[in-house]
């Protein structure tokens, strides 16, 4: 059986190490949100030059750069000619591509 007390235990000392954190920030009036803002920004935003740009770096097709994003081609051909322009979630994974390969996205598993 589990101990629950060793389970709230860790939780709320996971709780306070955050809280902490937050703490040791110099404007008190700072949101929690900004606060997340800070530790983890915004995506940049990537235009037509850019994406062409990245998978140029890799040295892949449109189709390859598609798979790699589990996007469609039809979609990298749209952000290639500015048609469309990358969002959300789309942007930060370019911007984990563009900083670090497309090793990161490798799983582990090599079964396949």
């Amino acid at each position: 059986m589990i101990d629950k007390r060793k389970n709230h235990s860790k939780v709320l000392d996971m709780a306070e190490e955050e809280l902490h954190a937050i703490g040791e920030v110099k404007d008190v009036s700072l949101s929690i949100n900004k606060f997340n803002k800070i530790r983890y920004p915004q995506p940049r935003h990537y235009i037509a030059k850019d994406v062409i740009r990245i998978r140029r770096k890799l040295n892949v097709s449109q189709a390859v750069f598609a798979y790699l994003l589990n996007a469609s081609e039809s979609t990298i051909k749209k952000w290639e000619t500015g048609v469309k322009e990358p969002g959300g979630a789309n942007c930060r994974l370019l911007q984990i591509i563009e900083t670090n390969g497309t090793e990161v996205l490798q799983t582990g598993d090599n079964s396949s």
